[in-house]
């Protein structure tokens, strides 16, 4: 039996002479887990009735959120994990000693995509510029403190 992919997972397709006979309703609820299982490496015949449906509630809690994800723009996703960049940057910088090389990372890679995205970040593009603004005053603080001199020095 063949397969094909869709948004909510894979779906097996049955041979064009097989679809002539009367599928078996159980079975063909439990090829969707099937294929998903297999997928994932699972031998979904070793698994009792309980792990099943285990199985079977964890994959759609999965479909529900990439059903979620999906329905968010891209802009508010991409911003969204653009603030964790920052995140990280702070990080290094609150490390004992600071990890400057690591916070600049981060810091860059969060200017490359907010120069890189511009105007398509939409609503969020001020605010992340502002963001950036403060993480790069953050660090420049943290490297003065850390060599002893103050930015009037």
């Amino acid at each position: 039996m063949s397969s094909l992919w869709t948004p909510d997972g894979e779906r097996p397709v049955a041979p064009a002479d097989a679809a002539a006979s009367e599928p078996d309703p159980a079975q063909a609820a439990a090829e969707p887990l099937r294929a998903a299982a297999a997928a994932l490496g699972i031998d979904l015949d070793a698994l009792d009735e309980d792990e099943r449906q285990q199985l079977a509630s964890e994959l759609e809690e999965m479909m529900r959120v990439r059903r979620e994800v999906s329905a968010t723009p891209a802009s508010e996703m991409i911003s969204n994990h653009m603030i964790r960049f920052l995140d990280l940057a702070t990080i290094y910088l609150e490390a004992e000693p600071p990890a400057f090389g690591e916070a600049a990372t981060a810091i860059e890679a969060f200017r490359c995509v907010l120069e890189g995205l511009g105007d398509r970040l939409g609503e969020h593009r001020a605010m992340l510029t502002e963001a950036l603004g403060q993480v790069q005053m953050i660090f420049v603080q943290v490297k003065d403190a850390a060599e002893g001199s103050t930015p009037d020095s």
